[in-house]
């Protein structure tokens, strides 16, 4: 076997003559050039990263001025100027109350309380919208209108008026036709029993709130529900010519002062329940039912 044939196959070979240095290999060079090109790629690597690493680092740079920027603006508003005498819990407290309008819904449900001026409940989320007087049509007639009205008593408009008698439809005041004491008399100042008196309302608002239920003999709301008042279920006599609707009038009535007249004109009975029918139990005949009003968001 030549020489040559067995460096190659072997890998290696005799020293170069006169230098005393071994004769380089096919596979040595290929060793070589693996490392040159290993070599070749971290360098490159180390180039890239050289020319982003400044980039990163002002970008970032800029990203942490602005949020010192921002903090800045934060923690640098100036806060309310107060006088001397000026009550700064008070302020504070206004400043919670524009921060909880900020967090009202935008959305809500409206309801007519019967029997009340205000809407005002026990968490205080209700708005009174206006205040009124019951009206609805006269008890003997055999038409006319068979719902109830909340009609305010301030900033009355008209399209049009004339004080002729047309013989149109027409509205009249309400009183309470009742003398047991039933309703609690907390809001009839020094009067025991609220018969003949007129019929205060007012129109509610319920921020956050879908829908509303009067749900008649029941005094708590479905599970889920938030209950706004509680009450009555009244309505016309049965032997009056003219029916009327339901209404949930309020457990502590108020009463329209100095309208105790007897007009009689709209009437509002306390309901018994007429067992036959309607199942008792779970009813007992004659009883009075009770109602309430109830939200839902």
């Amino acid at each position: 076997m030549s020489v040559e044939k067995l460096v190659m196959d072997q890998g290696f070979a005799p020293p170069v003559a006169g230098l005393g240095l071994p004769r380089p290999s096919k596979r040595q060079g290929g060793r070589r050039t693996g490392l040159v090109l290993l070599a070749g790629a971290c360098l490159g690597g180390v180039l890239v990263c050289a020319v982003l690493m400044p980039l990163v680092y002002v970008t970032m740079s800029e990203m942490q001025a602005e949020v010192a920027e921002l903090r800045n603006l934060v923690t640098s508003r100036p806060d309310p100027i107060t006088s001397p005498g000026q009550n700064t819990t008070a302020a504070g407290g206004a400043h919670r109350e524009r921060r909880q309008a900020d967090l009202t819904p935008s959305y809500g449900d409206v309801y007519v309380r019967w029997g009340r001026e205000t809407c005002e409940t026990d968490d205080g989320h209700a708005e009174t919208i206006y205040s009124g007087v019951v009206g609805t049509g006269y008890y003997n007639d055999y038409g006319g209108a068979s719902d109830y009205q909340c009609l305010p008593l301030k900033d009355v408009e008209w399209k049009s008026m004339s004080t002729t008698n047309h013989g149109f439809s027409r509205i009249y005041g309400t009183e309470y036709e009742t003398t047991y004491g039933r309703f609690s008399r907390d809001n009839m100042q020094s009067i025991t029993s609220p018969d003949n008196y007129g019929i205060p309302c007012s129109l509610c608002h319920v921020a956050g709130k879908s829908t509303h239920a009067m749900i008649p003999a029941r005094r708590s709301c479905p599970q889920g529900w938030s209950k706004e008042y509680e009450g009555y279920l009244m309505s016309s006599l049965n032997s009056h010519r003219s029916n009327k609707n339901y209404i949930c009038v309020d457990e502590a009535p108020e009463l329209v002062q100095g309208s105790v007249t007897g007009h009689n004109e709209g009437r509002l009975y306390l309901v018994e329940v007429q067992c036959g029918s309607l199942p008792c139990p779970p009813y007992v005949n004659y009883s009075e039912l009770a109602c309430v009003v109830c939200t839902k968001r």
